[in-house]
């Protein structure tokens, strides 16, 4: 392609995408409503994207509870996977749960064979697109601004759970793809879209789509995987994390008697302040992993949820808290566990409490996801890495050129200190140097926190860029030459 023609596709591109922004923004607006938190509406908002996909960029048809193969010709592939535990549960990466897998829990695909395979430069490329459609928990006594389900636009941002992480990278992946069709563009080579469940607890929604034969991976393959969070960089690597529960037992007595008793309420709050120290221990430099250099305290530990007494003038005898541990990258979940047992169990013999322990929830390795770019620069050689990370620093200064106080700005290239479901695309479950993720997306503030706001001038960034990268990797075509 010419440099002329190429410029000329590239206002193409960012002119589909910018005329077609307001039905964007109303779609998220409309997913953004849907609480989708784990057991409430994950079903829904997976049904309202189905829909939609199906409807832009399928054949049209109802899609059956089993999916449906479109017969007719330039149409994506739209199909709802159901998460099956039996598939997963013995799969690196199973994080362990205590509700059942029915026909509510589903992924959603969407996928196009490129019909380029005549060994022209990059014939051999794929692309993923994903992300998660489940959102943690809100209550608007928390102290929201308005009810978190129901999304406000105002000076420039809309506000509601879900809207930053990551229904807007959600929303801004598909619309991309949308745009190109609408300016009568296909991809060259296969792209796929895929919208997982579970990504804010357990994970096990991108692990079962990591297990189908559906996603867009083989031995002669480069598939390139973004995944827009809600982070407005580059991302290379990205922390383990364990959950666990800790049940607690004491000694009840009545409170005029209280050292006869052994309160387990107090006890737990003993027990998590001793998790700190170890939190500090895997914090200290001569324990820290390289790619975080610079980063301030990135090991965190959170005390989450704790309930327990029945009386205020009773010494309560059982307490039970829920903890996220997080860790560095090549730490070995076991490892982690052994010092969580071993930390606890301690000081519960100190304090004569029962202890037990258990784990739900998320078992999430930490994960390199950017091995030349540990020091948040390229090594130096030219890979499949570097490629990525060019064509991405490229199309984003495309995308952003219009605005002044991000012109010419170029995407950082940094490590987060939470997990994400990248780590499925990583070398620790590809085995192969032909895949190569991060993750990017519009820039969010408040996320998990009160009056959670998504960008919307970064959203529409966040979608040309990513419209753009479609042509740079997969290359399109116009659907008349198909």
């Amino acid at each position: 392609m010419s440099a002329a023609h190429e410029l000329v596709l590239s206002d193409e591109i960012v002119s589909a995408v910018d005329a077609i922004q307001g039905e964007a923004t109303e779609f998220l607006k409309t997913i953004v409503a849907i609480d989708s938190t784990l057991d409430k509406g994950e079903e829904e908002v997976q049904t309202t994207i189905l829909k939609l996909l199906q409807e832009t960029l399928g054949s049209g048809a109802d899609v059956e509870a089993s999916g449906a193969k479109s017969t007719q010709p330039n149409c994506f592939d739209v199909e709802r996977i159901p998460v099956i535990l039996d598939k997963i549960k013995d799969k690196r990466g199973f994080s362990p749960v205590d509700w059942n897998y029915d026909e509510s829990k589903f992924n959603v695909v969407a996928s196009y064979q490129g019909g380029s395979s005549d060994g022209s430069e990059g014939s051999n490329k794929a692309l993923l697109l994903q992300g998660h459609v489940d959102v943690v928990p809100a209550n608007e006594s928390d102290g929201w601004t308005h009810p978190p389900f129901s999304p406000i636009i105002k000076d420039g941002r809309m506000y509601g759970r879900g809207s930053g992480d990551m229904k807007a990278g959600v929303v801004a992946m598909i619309y991309a793809v949308i745009a190109l069709r609408r300016i009568g563009y296909l991809p060259r080579t296969n792209l796929t879209i895929c919208t997982v469940i579970e990504e804010e607890c357990t994970g096990n929604g991108a692990l079962a789509a990591n297990h189908t034969s559906l996603l867009p991976f083989s031995d002669t393959t480069k598939t390139a995987v973004i995944i827009p969070e809600p982070f407005n960089f580059i991302v290379n690597a990205q922390m383990g994390v364990l959950w666990f529960n800790a049940k607690i037992t004491g000694k009840p007595c009545h409170v005029l008697q209280t050292s006869a008793g052994s309160n387990a309420i107090e006890g737990a709050f003993s027990l998590f302040a001793a998790l700190k120290v170890l939190e500090e221990k895997y914090n200290e430099p001569s324990n820290r992993h390289a790619v975080y250099e610079g980063i301030d305290h990135p090991v965190n530990f959170n005390l989450g949820k704790i309930e327990g007494g029945n009386w205020a003038s009773s010494v309560p005898s059982s307490c039970r808290f829920e903890a996220r541990v997080g860790f560095w990258p090549g730490i070995k979940i076991e490892d982690v566990k052994r010092d969580i047992e071993s930390t606890l169990n301690d000081e519960a013999n100190k304090l004569g409490l029962g202890l037990e322990i258990a784990y739900r929830g998320f078992q999430a390795d930490g994960a390199i996801l950017l091995p030349d770019f540990v020091g948040g620069e390229a090594s130096g050689k030219k890979s499949l890495q570097t490629d990525f990370v060019d064509s991405l620093q490229k199309c984003y200064k495309t995308a952003s050129a219009g605005d002044e106080s991000n012109a010419g700005r170029k995407l950082l290239v940094k490590p987060i200190t939470c997990t994400c479901d990248a780590r499925f695309y990583s070398n620790l479950y590809q085995n192969s140097d032909n895949v190569v993720v991060t993750c990017l997306g519009p820039e969010s503030d408040s996320i998990h926190g009160v009056d959670e706001s998504v960008s919307l001038k970064s959203f529409r960034d966040c979608m040309v860029t990513i419209a753009l990268f479609i042509n740079e990797w997969c290359g399109l075509e116009k659907e008349e030459t198909q």
